[in-house]
């Protein structure tokens, strides 16, 4: 039986009526207008059974009027002033809280942000915490991780306050491949994927489907507090994922370069030391169950299934430009590529493809998939310099005060679900 004096099991087995208005978490979203927070607060809001608020630095902006639009409310403040994190956290339930390494640099910067919402979330009671961390430890690790230790601190952190948590662990996003790590040309039909995984497999799945997994948990307290939880759909390896692309997109030719970590930390681009340590702890990571994953949102999609529902936007992105993602030279020497030869073309404008293959792909019908996936577009396309993507995907977030959202959820179309079978 669920913890909160006002949940539906209580109330129902004492004969009372079950009210949706007094049953509603009122949830905060910590990085609302970043990727994770994003889906997150689009799943939240296909619930009646939540009132969502979102935490920015934001003013104003696209972004922040996007969320308002959808019935997000917004609080303005910053996480490294304590003060503003306890006046969002003002009559909510459930905090949802995801740090970012990249927008400084700086493990111990993130710790501090990560440390001072949860110390607020503490002295403010809240009733759940859900923390996006990592598989990752430093006593163990082969090599120091700077992007993951500062996450692996706050989890520290977290389970010695005593709060009601939960902690879950993401798979690699598939939307991943929309944005830094899309696929990159290499001659006109051919697209390297440029992860330096070798034939190590990767636990991924879609951010969109993790959103519906963490917003279920959120509405489940009793079921997963005080548990830490890795959230996967797939297990693939790079190779795998060619597979598919090739399958998928017949005429073109995607595959994995098998680029060598020590490559890749040769990378001209700031992050690329970090990226190589965080790819070499991937390697050393197993297959995760899934069972919780689909326990949570049964409606979690397979690679293939993603790319049915992203196709057009794959495409453009991958067409648009042809950006100097490692320098010539670097990755021309350093990898075995099998099949790819790079030019001799300095310039982004040069390496511009000018002999794009006429695609014609069967339009499918628009759905909240779809929409959802052009959002993800709309948040990742001006992101060519590595510091400024991993801050617009890792930002804190942004809303503004409305009534709560009255609507289906995403897994039953159609139907209103009783707060039991969300």
């Amino acid at each position: 039986m669920c913890w909160r004096p006002t949940c539906w099991v209580r109330r129902a087995s004492a004969g009372s009526k079950l009210d949706v208005e007094d049953d509603v978490t009122n949830i905060l979203i910590f990085g609302v207008t970043g990727m994770t927070g994003g889906a997150v607060a689009e799943a939240a809001l296909g619930c009646a059974w939540f009132r969502v608020t979102g935490f920015t630095r934001m003013l104003q902006g696209e972004a922040y009027d996007e969320l308002v639009s959808k019935g997000v409310s917004v609080f303005t403040g910053d996480m490294n002033k304590p003060y503003t994190i306890k006046e969002a956290m003002d009559n909510i339930d459930t905090v949802f809280l995801t740090t970012t390494y990249w927008e400084t640099m700086n493990a111990e910067t993130e710790y501090q942000q990560g440390f001072n919402v949860v110390t607020a979330a503490v002295q403010c009671q809240v009733k759940h915490i859900i923390y996006v961390g990592a598989e990752y430890s430093m006593v163990t690790a082969a090599e120091r991780c700077k992007c993951l230790e500062g996450k692996a601190m706050i989890e520290n952190y977290i389970v010695s306050t005593g709060i009601p948590y939960t902690i879950v662990r993401l798979g690699f996003y598939f939307e991943n491949f929309l944005s830094l790590f899309k696929p990159h040309q290499t001659s006109k039909n051919d697209f390297a994927i440029a992860l330096p995984m070798a034939n190590h497999g990767l636990n991924c799945g879609s951010i969109i489907d993790f959103g519906h997994c963490i917003a279920k948990l959120a509405l489940r307290p009793d079921t997963y507090v005080f548990k830490t939880l890795k959230l996967a759909t797939s297990y693939l390896t790079v190779t795998d994922i060619a597979e598919k692309l090739n399958t998928y997109f017949p005429d073109l030719n995607f595959y994995n370069p098998k680029i060598p970590l020590s490559a890749y930390r040769k990378f001209d681009f700031e992050g690329a030391t970090e990226l190589t340590t965080m790819f070499a702890h991937y390697r050393s990571l197993h297959e995760w169950d899934r069972t919780t994953a689909m326990e949570l949102y049964s409606y979690n999609r397979t690679f293939e299934q993603w790319l049915k529902d992203t196709d057009r936007v794959l495409l453009e992105i991958i067409f648009e430009n042809m950006d100097n993602f490692a320098s010539d030279n670097v990755f021309r020497d350093a990898v075995n590529v099998e099949r790819a030869i790079f030019t001799d073309q300095r310039t982004i404008d040069e390496k511009r493809n000018k002999h794009s293959p006429i695609i014609q792909l069967e339009a499918h019908n628009e759905n909240s998939f779809r929409e959802q996936q052009e959002m993800m577009k709309k948040k990742l396309l001006d992101t060519v310099p590595l510091t400024y993507f991993f801050q617009s995907i890792f930002s804190s977030g942004s809303s503004q005060k409305t009534e709560v959202r009255k609507g289906t959820f995403i897994d039953q179309p159609g139907k209103k679900p009783s707060r039991h079978e969300v």
